[in-house]
This record gives C-alpha cells, sequence and structure tokens, in this order.
C-alpha cells in the first residue's frame, strides 16, 4: 500500500512554514531598524568626539599675540572670550602646499544658531579661511581659566595653566572638557 501525505498534512505544513518566515521577516526588519538607530547615534558621537579633540588641540596650542600682531582690540595673552565665541592664538600650523603659513593661526569658535562652528584664518591679514561646522544642537558655550590665582595681578601677557570649557547642547546636555597646559 502506497502511503503519502495528506491534503491536510501539506495545507498544515506551509501555514506553519508561512508563520515562520513571517517572524523571521519581522526580525529581520528589526535587525536594520537597530543598526540604523546605531549608526546614528555612532556619527552623532563621532561628531562630539571631533569637535572636542579640535578644541582640545586649540587650546593646548594657545599662545601669546606677538607684537607684530597686536591691534589693540585682542588681548595679549592671544584668547578673547565673548558672547559671540572665543577667538585664540594658536601656533603650531604647518606649511600646506599652496597655503605657507607663518607658524600661526587665528582660529575663532562660535555659535551659528544652534550650530558650533571653527573658523581658522591661517596666515594674520589674509582674506582666506576656512570654516567648519562640527556640532548641531549647540545652546551655549563657555569657557573659563584654571589654576590662575584669584587675589593676585593678573598679567595681560600670561596664560592659564588650564582651561574649562563647557559646551550646553540640546540632545546631550552640558559637556564639559578640562584642558591642562
Amino acid at each position: 500500500m502506497r502511503r503519502g501525505f495528506t491534503l491536510i498534512e501539506l495545507l498544515a505544513a506551509m501555514a506553519i512554514l508561512a508563520v515562520v518566515s513571517v517572524m523571521a521577516v519581522q526580525a529581520l526588519g528589526g535587525v536594520f531598524h537597530q543598526r540604523a538607530v546605531l549608526t546614528r547615534i555612532d556619527d552623532s558621537a563621532a561628531g562630539v568626539i571631533r569637535a572636542l579633540a579640535l578644541l582640545r588641540q586649540d587650546l593646548q596650542a594657545l599662545v601669546p599675540l606677538p607684537e607684530s600682531h597686536r591691534d589693540g582690540q585682542t588681548p595679549v595673552n592671544g584668547l578673547l572670550v565673548g558672547a559671540d565665541g572665543i577667538v585664540l592664538m594658536r601656533g603650531g600650523i604647518e606649511d600646506l602646499p599652496g597655503a605657507p603659513s607663518d607658524g600661526l593661526a587665528l582660529v575663532r569658535w562660535r555659535l551659528d544658531g544652534d550650530a558650533l562652528l571653527r573658523i581658522e584664518q591661517r596666515r594674520l591679514g589674509d582674506a582666506a579661511v576656512s570654516e567648519t561646522r562640527l556640532l548641531e544642537g549647540v545652546v551655549a558655550l563657555a569657557l573659563a581659566p584654571l589654576g590662575l590665582d584669584p587675589g593676585g595681578e593678573a598679567d595681560p601677557a600670561a596664560l592659564a595653566p588650564g582651561y574649562e570649557l563647557r559646551i550646553e547642547t540640546r540632545d546631550r546636555g552640558l559637556l564639559r572638557l578640562v584642558v591642562a597646559r
């Protein structure tokens, strides 16, 4: 006697296969969605890390303003902190092909709406600047010197031994960077 599958057994097997297939597709869709979310978070964190690393490098390379570049407005120590951002004199700038340098650059960190911008002028007096949009969702930017004698006479050419930078953001809250020079 030949024995085979009945129509009901085949329909039951197909129904089970269909349910398992739907579950597999949903799980795979969830994996792709989670991957997209993690990629967005990773890209956002990389932007924060890049901005903080550039800020740290700029503050560590802070130099007093040379005599030849003093305009009477920028402090002698090469750092100006105002409501519109931070302006500093950065040393250690190397020549680039087609862009010679005198070793100094004027770097401005400012807010443009809710974006943190870094503007670098490689040769003082030149109109050529590079502007980089680094961080979105920034509410406030503040810089405070660390390690200065609070009761002593302030030397206008003296740089603080360290700085505390505070960046208030909408999404991440307060970002705090302490830089020792």
